[in-house]
């Protein structure tokens, strides 16, 4: 599921507009960890000068989103201490080393996952495992979340093989945000539990491809499932 919005939403409204203050975007993440006295925050929204969204292929633009990002966390960090009970006396332990980009170059595959794969929670027949994730939209100082059906669908799609495969390229595997998606598709699968089930069966897919001396276009799917559901891998057969 995703994370609520913290707790303090409201009380960061008032803050900032009592001091005119802006924010990045209107939700926020603020969780505690496994040690009580440490939590995550996620509260962070880059863009480009432009208002668009940083363009993850050029240099110029990273650089000035990870300055971007440091001031953003240092301002909000001191909304924390001053308005929030409990973290006056915190201090920042870790950052991330580096800006994390949602989407920049995908491959055209044998097949193009699609949002509204995602929300018909659509079934294929080289299903390699599964996405939960709904569309995560993050749009200018907001998230927009699109949901399935539930409780009305089993609230899950099936990822096809097909979507790591690259349509003009020979001998190549293509697995996490790059793999082949629509934008919206890939709102959903570029999350962790998806670039799992991708990165598992592109390896074994591989050792398939090696083992039979073949492209690894040209295994043979049913064997790949097999494999793949020997050790531990859910494709999601059993639910319609």
């Amino acid at each position: 599921m995703p994370a609520a919005p913290d707790p303090s939403g409201e009380r960061r409204q008032q803050a900032a507009e009592r001091r005119g203050e802006t924010f990045p975007r209107r939700g926020a993440i603020v969780r505690p960890q496994k040690n009580p006295i440490e939590w995550r925050v996620n509260v962070t929204q880059l863009g480009s000068a432009n208002g668009r969204a940083l363009d993850g292929t050029d240099a110029a633009a990273l650089s000035a989103g990870e300055t971007e990002g440091r001031r953003q966390i240092v301002a909000f960090f001191d909304f924390l201490r001053r308005e929030v009970p409990g973290f006056d006396r915190s201090y920042i332990v870790d950052i991330p080393p580096q800006i994390g980009i949602r989407e920049t170059r995908r491959i055209e595959g044998l097949y193009q996952l699609s949002g509204e794969d995602v929300l018909s929670c659509a079934s294929f027949p080289d299903t390699i495992g599964v996405n939960g994730w709904p569309l995560e939209k993050h749009v200018a100082g907001d998230v927009e979340w699109d949901w399935p059906d539930i409780p009305g669908s089993r609230g899950f799609n099936h990822l096809p093989y097909r979507m790591l495969i690259p349509q003009e390229v020979d001998n190549l595997l293509v697995a996490g945000r790059c793999a082949s998606m629509t934008h919206e598709g890939q709102s959903a699968a570029r999350v962790s539990g998806a670039c799992f089930v991708m990165g598992e069966a592109a390896g074994t897919a591989a050792h398939l491809a090696l083992a039979a001396s073949q492209n690894p276009a040209d295994i043979v799917v049913n064997d790949l499932q097999a494999a793949l559901e020997k050790n531990g891998v859910y494709l999601g057969k059993d639910v319609q």
